[in-house]
């Protein structure tokens, strides 16, 4: 028998009725749980698809750069640009493919928020949830600031594969 998935109900954030862009992260053992849920929503073949590591974290670097390990970003030394990048494809999908609605998805247990944030930043699971909101919520405002019309939801994935509003 297949485990049935939890997810957040229509009336949380509305059925999309364009198409979708999805901000998501890389990480490889959630790739399956995340099409399962854009299928579930009727997304089948409606979805440009943006995966960066951390998601809204590296999305959002210029409002939250103090938090970064300054290694971290001297290795990978894009990280700075990321959010322009971003921003590039947000705007591209809405100018070609008429999305309506963007999904951030952040997931529990997030190897970028580790590798780059600040030792301490993220001490347990009540913290990083916090912190996945709080970078979803910074990258959401940006979003909206240059394209008022979108509709930007924020979810997230646990281990298993339920899905919960942000």
């Amino acid at each position: 028998m297949k485990d049935s998935k939890l997810y957040p109900s229509y009336e949380e954030y509305g059925q999309p009725k364009k198409n979708v862009l999805v901000i998501s992260c890389i990480d490889l053992r959630l790739t399956d749980n995340l099409l399962e849920f854009l299928h579930f929503d009727n997304l089948i073949n409606r979805y440009d698809h943006v995966a960066m590591a951390g998601a809204s974290l590296c999305g959002s670097y210029k409002k939250n750069q103090d938090k970064f390990h300054p290694e971290a970003v001297k290795k990978y030394k894009s990280i700075p640009h990321w959010e322009n990048a971003l921003m590039d494809h947000v705007q591209i999908a809405y100018d070609l493919h008429d999305i309506g609605d963007i999904y951030i998805v952040e997931h529990e247990d997030c190897g970028a928020y580790k590798k780059f944030l600040k030792q301490g930043e993220v001490k347990d699971r009540k913290k990083e949830m916090h912190l996945h909101k709080k970078y979803a919520d910074d990258l959401t405002e940006k979003i909206r600031a240059k394209l008022p019309a979108l509709n930007v939801h924020s979810f997230i994935l646990d281990l298993r594969g339920n899905v919960r509003m942000l």
